[in-house]
């Protein structure tokens, strides 16, 4: 009867040493694994947002948030899908408006292991705004969404319009009119 139990406390003190062992082989590893960056050019993004939207968010006291997000096309077998994005993604950055709605991105950062896979290094930049989200769950804009490859953004000022999501000059609304629609 002592047997088994005596087995058992051996397998388990092994057991115990090896997962050990492995954990600080592993925290290692990670420390080792941690991925450089490479610096994005700085560039930004001024957004113009129609006096409704204006008088609707202030009165909220609601913020605009652009968000970049960084791909492009890999070396070949270099890529895997990501869908919506390209096969090589490479990362993302939120950053709020300032008191003129312009949005600069300065300090921000992309893998250097993904940006080593890129069959061109002028990879693509999408940019997307919305609303902050601090004070309503919901976003209440809709905007254009520029998107291209990092030459057209470095160094210089994006223009991005913005209106209410249903607001009379929005994308949405534009979009009815041309085919016909209306809004309700």
């Amino acid at each position: 009867m002592h047997l088994p139990s005596l087995r058992f406390i051996a397998i388990a003190s092994t057991l115990t040493l090896f997962l050990d062992s492995g954990s600080c082989q592993s925290h290692k590893s990670k420390a080792y694994l941690r991925d450089l960056t490479v610096p994005v050019p700085s560039f930004s993004i001024s957004v113009k947002i129609s006096e409704s939207a204006r008088r609707r968010l202030e009165g909220m006291h609601e913020s605009v948030l652009v968000i970049a997000y960084f791909d492009g096309d890999p070396l070949p077998g270099q890529g895997q899908y990501n869908a919506p994005f390209r096969d090589v993604f490479l990362g993302s950055d939120e950053k709020l408006t300032d008191a003129q709605n312009v949005a600069t991105f300065d300090t921000t950062k992309i893998s250097q292991s993904n940006w080593n896979k890129l069959a061109d290094k002028n990879y693509y930049v999408t940019i997307n705004v919305v609303s902050a989200r601090k004070v309503s769950k919901n976003n209440l804009l809709t905007c254009g969404v520029p998107e291209d490859r990092l030459s057209t953004f470095a160094g210089k000022t994006t223009e991005v319009l913005c209106d209410l999501i249903g607001g009379e000059n929005s994308i949405e609304n534009s979009a009815l009119k041309s085919v016909g629609g209306s809004p309700k």
